[in-house]
């Protein structure tokens, strides 16, 4: 298979609260969502639509150290931000139009799409096998200190496996 342009990205089950987007208060998020827009030419910086944007959060796994680090951001249409995280989605007609997407964009095959698929869920289950330590690395100055209590509960669950497992 040649250079995929857009690829599913698999990511720990533990990590699923590791957003800063729910660490941050509104206006800040907001403040660096409207920046990866604008630096993106308020387009989606993959497959180029200038359709409705998010902003993805991507994250380098270290297998070996076990800590994961937010890399950085990217202006993502709702199609290519779907397929990063397909492997979480579980309406059929979605995930048909995310896999057609993905074909279209990368001009592959649906054998292609299904190849890079189990790959995805293989690397899931390989990051599923430890636990993981989170960094906002050159991020981490933006995270407030934690007066509401929600962003409290959300970092605690965030920082402690533990205490997400038990279902506290």
């Amino acid at each position: 298979m040649s250079k995929l342009r857009l690829i599913i990205e698999p990511i720990p089950s533990s990590s699923a609260m590791a957003s800063l987007a729910k660490l941050l208060p509104s206006p800040q998020w907001e403040r660096i969502r409207r920046s990866v827009y604008k630096r993106a030419g308020y387009r989606c910086q993959i497959c180029g639509q200038d359709a409705r944007l998010n902003c993805h959060e991507v994250w380098y796994h270290n297998e070996r150290t076990g800590y994961q680090w937010l890399m950085g951001f990217q202006a993502l249409c709702d199609d290519c931000h779907g397929v990063k995280h397909i492997l979480s989605i579980g309406n059929r007609h979605v995930f048909d139009r995310l896999a057609r997407h993905f074909i279209e964009v990368n001009r592959v095959s649906y054998e292609e799409f299904q190849t890079h698929l189990r790959d995805a869920r293989s690397r899931q289950r390989e990051l599923n096998r430890r636990e993981w330590h989170v960094s906002f690395d050159k991020y981490a100055f933006r995270v407030p200190a934690l007066r509401d209590r929600e962003q409290r509960r959300r970092y605690v669950e965030l920082e402690n496996p533990c205490y997400r497992q038990a279902g506290r």
